[in-house]
């Protein structure tokens, strides 16, 4: 989150430079512009397909990338970020807002929301973290290199997705997160591969596909009430 308070700071400073700064901004299809930025405050970034620009950054606004297209760093304080299929970039960051990935997408980085859950398609590849504080993770045939990490959030990795690092459960250690009564939900589905730890920092409720590939017995995992299934079943619904 520290290039997004740096946005702000940065935004608070060149207002005057800017024209139009506060104002909603649209790529047109086909534009090849990699090394050109879009920036705004108040408003929302739309970016057209087969498209090829530079970052994305808004403060009170939306962000959403049209198929095939590529950019450099998108990030938004409140607002929600949305690419379509065959989108490459950096990262995906948001603070208040969900980030939903079309099929086959490619996150050279990680993608990070604190208040708002992330929804990654089939197909797509993640290079960094998976990462959320108050909100749903869910994954889909999807390849991510780094942890899978949570506050107060229930887990859904599916469908041949693979987890190169950790799957983490983090302990409430700041005012900025509540507190969410209850158990939580870890659940890994059909042929998913877990090459790191499972660790949980609170009691969850881990649900295992029998065709799931975990990197560790399950007399070895802490704070886990662990529910096995099969085939189709889909008892952590």
């Amino acid at each position: 989150m520290n290039k997004i308070i740096v946005l702000i700071i940065a935004s608070t400073f060149s207002l005057a430079a800017c024209g139009g700064f506060f104002g909603s901004k649209v790529v047109e299809d086909n534009t090849n512009s990699p090394n050109k930025d879009f920036d705004s405050v108040n408003g929302s970034i739309k970016v057209g397909h087969n498209a090829n620009v530079g970052d994305l950054s808004t403060v009170n606004g939306s962000i959403k990338v049209a198929s095939d297209s590529q950019v450099g760093e998108t990030s938004t304080v409140n607002g929600k970020v949305t690419f379509e299929e065959s989108v490459t970039a950096r990262n995906a960051e948001t603070v208040n807002g969900t980030i939903n990935l079309g099929a086959n997408c490619k996150i050279e980085e990680g993608v990070d929301s604190v208040n708002g859950k992330i929804l990654v398609n089939s197909g797509c590849e993640i290079g960094g973290n998976l990462e959320t504080v108050n909100g749903k993770l869910q994954a889909v045939d999807t390849e991510i290199h780094g942890n899978v990490e949570t506050v107060n959030g229930n887990i859904l990795l599916l469908e041949n997705t693979i987890v190169h690092e950790d799957i983490i459960i983090r302990k409430n250690k700041s005012f900025f997160s509540s507190s969410k009564p209850g158990k939580y939900k870890v659940v890994l589905g059909k042929n998913v591969v877990v090459k790191g730890d499972l660790d949980f920092g609170k009691h969850v409720d881990l649900y295992v596909h029998e065709s799931a590939e975990i990197n560790a017995d399950f007399d070895d995992i802490k704070n886990a009430t662990i529910h096995s299934f099969s085939g189709n079943e889909t008892p952590y619904k």
